[in-house]
This record gives C-alpha cells, sequence and structure tokens, in this order.
C-alpha cells in the first residue's frame, strides 16, 4: 500500500471520528438507527440543539434541528430523533415545557396505546404547542382545585373574621367612636364653609385692592424706569470718579489728626503726672502753697502789701521822685490809708 493511501485512510478515519466523537458528545449515536419526527411551533424560545425529548418523566430523545417550515415561514420546524423502540401513537402532542430549574424541553404527551402503524413512524409530524412556566408547574385541572380550596379557605376566613368583630364590645366601641369623628369632622367642614362664605366679601375687596396697586404699579412704570435710569448714571459716575486719589487724602488727613491727638495724650499724661506730683506734696513754691498752710499766709501777706505799695506809688508818685535826695521828708499818712480798709 503507498503511503499517500495510508494518509488519506488515516484522515479519513481521523475525521470520522471525530464526527462521531462531537455527535456523541451532543447525545447522539450515529452508528445506532433513530426514528425521526418533527413538529411545528409558533415560537422555540428556550429550546436548543440536544434539548432532551422525554415521555412521562422518561427520555427518549433529543432535538437534533430548527428550520422555518416551508409552507410557512412564520412557523419553526424542529426536528427530534427518538429511540425506535418507543412506542408513540400517532395523536400524540409535543410540548414544550419551561422550567425554571431545567430551562426548556419537549413533553411527549398522549393518552392510551398503539401498535403497528398507529404508532408514530419514521418522518411523521405531530402537534406542536407550547406551555409556559406556570402552566407547566400544575395542569387546568390542578389549578382549578387550588382556586376551589382556596375560595373555600377565604369564605371560612372572612366568615370568621365577620363573627368575631361582631361579638367583640371593642370593636363595637372602636366603630362608635369613629362615627362620631366622622360627625365631628363633617360639623368642622361645614363651620369650615360658613367661613369661607363670610370671608369671600373681604377676600375679594382685598383682590381689587390688590388689582388698584398693582394697576398704580404699571401706570408709575415710565417713573420707576427714569429712576433706575438716574441711578444708573450717578453710578457710572461713582465708577468713574477719583476714588483712589479721595482716599489718598482722607488717608493723610488721618494721619495728621492721629499725630495731633498722640500730641495732646502726650501734654495729657505730662500734666496728669505734674498734677500728682503736686498732690503728693514735691518740692516748689506750688507744692508748698497746696500744702503748708504758714508759708501761704506769709505769701498773701506780702502780695497784700505789694498791692498797697503799687496803689500808694500810683496815688502819690511824687513821694518817690525824691528818693535819690539826701533830704528827709517825713512820711504823711494819707487820709484814705488802703491799709486801714
Amino acid at each position: 500500500m503507498r503511503k499517500e493511501t495510508k494518509i488519506a485512510l488515516f484522515t479519513i478515519i481521523t475525521v470520522a471520528l471525530a464526527i462521531w466523537g462531537y455527535k456523541y458528545l451532543r447525545g447522539f449515536n450515529i452508528l445506532s438507527s433513530q426514528k425521526t419526527i418533527f413538529a411545528i411551533y409558533d415560537n422555540v424560545d428556550g429550546l436548543r440543539i440536544s434539548t432532551p425529548v422525554y415521555v412521562h418523566g422518561l427520555q427518549v430523545g433529543l432535538v437534533a434541528s430548527f428550520k422555518q417550515e416551508d409552507a410557512n415561514i412564520n412557523k419553526i420546524e424542529v426536528e427530534m430523533q427518538i429511540s425506535p423502540d418507543v412506542k408513540i401513537p400517532k395523536d400524540a402532542v409535543a410540548e414544550i415545557v419551561n422550567s425554571v430549574m431545567s430551562g426548556a424541553t419537549i413533553q411527549l404527551v398522549f393518552n392510551g396505546n398503539c401498535s403497528g402503524d398507529d404508532c408514530l413512524q419514521d418522518k411523521d409530524r405531530i402537534k406542536g404547542i407550547t406551555r409556559g412556566i406556570i402552566s407547566s408547574l400544575a395542569t387546568p385541572e390542578e389549578v382549578k382545585s387550588y382556586v376551589e380550596e382556596l375560595t373555600a379557605g377565604l369564605n371560612t376566613l372572612i366568615d370568621t373574621i365577620g363573627q368575631k368583630l361582631s361579638e367583640s364590645e371593642e370593636l363595637k366601641d372602636s366603630a362608635k367612636d369613629i362615627k362620631a369623628i366622622l360627625s365631628n369632622l363633617n360639623s368642622t367642614t361645614t363651620r369650615l364653609d360658613r367661613l369661607m362664605a363670610n370671608a369671600a366679601g373681604p377676600l375679594e375687596g382685598s383682590l381689587k385692592n390688590f388689582e388698584s396697586i398693582s394697576g398704580n404699579l404699571k401706570a408709575s412704570n415710565d417713573q420707576i424706569k427714569g429712576i433706575l435710569a438716574n441711578l444708573d448714571v450717578l453710578s457710572e459716575d461713582l465708577k468713574k470718579a477719583d476714588i483712589s486719589g479721595l482716599s489718598g487724602d482722607v488717608k493723610k488727613t488721618m494721619q495728621k489728626l492721629q499725630g495731633t491727638l498722640a500730641s495732646a495724650d502726650g501734654a495729657i499724661d505730662n500734666l496728669s503726672a505734674a498734677l500728682n506730683q503736686l498732690k503728693e506734696g514735691g518740692d516748689g513754691a506750688i507744692a508748698m502753697l497746696l500744702h503748708d498752710k504758714a508759708f501761704a499766709d506769709k505769701l498773701q501777706v506780702t502780695v497784700k502789701d505789694l498791692d498797697l505799695l503799687l496803689q500808694d506809688i500810683r496815688l502819690h508818685p511824687e513821694r518817690y521822685r525824691r528818693v535819690l535826695s539826701k533830704k528827709k521828708m517825713p512820711y504823711e499818712l494819707p487820709e484814705n490809708d488802703p491799709g486801714r480798709q
């Protein structure tokens, strides 16, 4: 055998084994014969290749492919391969059941038995329907039974609650209180209606006054615009003014004023120190005058004598013109001597 032939045979065998292994991993055994059946659906959401096909919980096949139906493109044709040993009546229905846990599966549902030509043959078609999650959990008969039982239980519960309410004195009292509250509320709303009716006139007058005020404002709109325009011009003039130069002059004036105040503070401090010194009895004539009474009396006598002397010089100046003369003249006491007064 030539080498090329061996390579070709090896390649063919490898490809065949790969195809068989791929199909086997997906659940299809190409070495065993399978029976093919078809079902038509409006929607195959959730189905995929290798989706299991069950009969009463027993897996009997897999979904092999999907394609649009030739006669109607809105229908989807699903190809299923099932075991040839499984007998399924021709009136069976392929239901797509959606489960929360396991996803979508196909259930072959039928009643009774079949034999021979009454069973599905290869390439036969059956009816396909889709059931939702709720309908998958229970049949319509089971749902109806559950609803009937639930209705009976609710009726019993409602009757029991009604009986308890009728027997409870506290609930009766609460009902009376609620009735009284509603009556008070009704009375309050009636009074509120009356109050609003009485206040309708004043409110209408207030609205008219407000309308009058708004009319006056509207009439004065031009004047208000003029005032705002004048304010705008004034603000512009202030903006253009030399505020910086004015602030500099004011600053200089304030500095001079501060210097003057500082000088005045110094003078006041010096005067206060001098007064304190006089008060405490320091040296000097002024201090002696304040604290020594004898000195003050002597000074007072001296001032008085000096005053008399000056008065005498003013009244009799001729007496003092001969001070340098050697001739002595006796002192004549004037009639109106100021010293005797």
